[in-house]
């Protein structure tokens, strides 16, 4: 099964925490890491973990004193789920190919590895394109409905042609 990892789900729902409600200012969003933990229901332990990862990748700093906490280093809807994912686990890869420690003898002649490549640019684009802030508003639908770029479609000889046509995820 096809999944992100626990921690990276962890990390957008503490972060979601984080930017609250997006109508306040950004300033006032501050929370120390016990607060988080007892608003999202992660424990502690795995909170500091996740801050210290998302503050030395920039998505979160932090300020000491009386005023201080953890807050967002730029505006929610500037933070996007793939940043969130690649600072915990690394690039998004769906298949082991496209990890950058990979070495396959395959990988010249493998027939698989131009549609796993599209799918994985596909997923990455949709990653890409929903924002920390996205995830802070309610679901209007029953199904999310995104714009999602596909880089091929089928001939009707079977053929793989690059396009430009975006897909629709979600019901219609």
């Amino acid at each position: 099964m096809l999944k992100i990892s626990r921690l990276s789900d962890y990390a957008i729902v503490l972060l979601t925490a984080l930017a609250g409600d997006p109508r306040e200012k950004r300033s006032e969003q501050r929370a120390n890491a016990r607060a988080l933990a007892e608003r999202t229901g992660i424990n502690m332990p795995t909170v500091g973990k996740l801050l210290k990862l998302l503050n030395g990748e920039g998505i979160v700093q932090s300020r000491q004193g009386r005023s201080g906490g953890y807050f967002l280093a730029r505006p929610a809807d500037k933070i996007t789920l793939a940043e969130i994912i690649e600072a915990i686990d690394g690039p998004i890869a769906m298949t082991d190919c496209f990890r950058p420690d990979h070495d396959c003898s395959m990988q010249g002649d493998c027939a698989v590895r131009p549609h796993w490549e599209a799918i994985n640019r596909g997923v990455h684009a949709l990653l890409d394109a929903t924002t920390l802030a996205d995830m802070t508003r309610p679901v209007k639908d029953s199904a999310i409905t995104t714009q999602v770029p596909v880089w091929y479609e089928r001939s009707r000889g079977g053929e793989v042609t690059d396009s430009e046509a975006p897909a629709r995820t979600g019901a219609s």
